[in-house]
C-alpha cells in the first residue's frame, strides 16, 4: 500500500499504508525528499495507524529524516504505534531519540 502525504500548516503528516519497510521505506524517503527540497518543509509526523513492523532498512530511514529535519531546525514526530512498533524502539534504544504520541492531534499541538 502507498503512503499519503498530508499538509497541516507547514507540517507533513506521512501516514504508512502498511509495515515500514521496502518500498514503503524508499517512497518515505523520496516523498520527505521533494518536500524539503521542493516545497521547503521540515516538520513530519509518521502515522503508523496501519503499521505493525518497521525493519532495520525502516528505523535507519526515520533516522536520516529525523537528521535532515533538524538540521533545517525541523521536527520529525511518530504517532500510533502499536505496541510492537513501540517494543522495537526499545529494544534498539530509539525510543528516546524520537517523539512519540498516541494520536495525530497531540503530536500537531507539540509542533513549533
Amino acid at each position: 500500500m502507498a503512503i499519503t502525504c498530508e499538509e497541516y500548516n507547514q507540517v507533513c503528516v506521512l501516514t504508512l499504508g502498511a509495515d515500514f519497510v521496502g518500498s514503503e521505506v524508499g517512497q518515505a524517503r523520496t516523498c520527505v525528499e521533494d518536500l524539503i527540497d521542493k516545497r521547503h518543509i521540515v516538520n513530519f509526523v509518521f502515522d503508523f495507524e496501519k503499521a505493525t513492523f518497521v525493519d532495520s532498512e525502516g528505523l535507519e530511514a526515520l533516522l536520516m529524516i529525523k537528521r535532515r529535519s533538524e538540521e533545517l531546525f525541523g521536527q520529525i514526530k511518530l504517532v500510533n504505534l502499536d505496541e510492537h512498533c513501540r517494543k522495537i524502539l526499545e529494544v534498539t534504544r530509539l525510543d528516546h531519540r524520537f517523539e512519540c504520541h498516541d494520536d495525530l492531534a497531540a503530536a500537531l499541538k507539540t509542533m513549533r
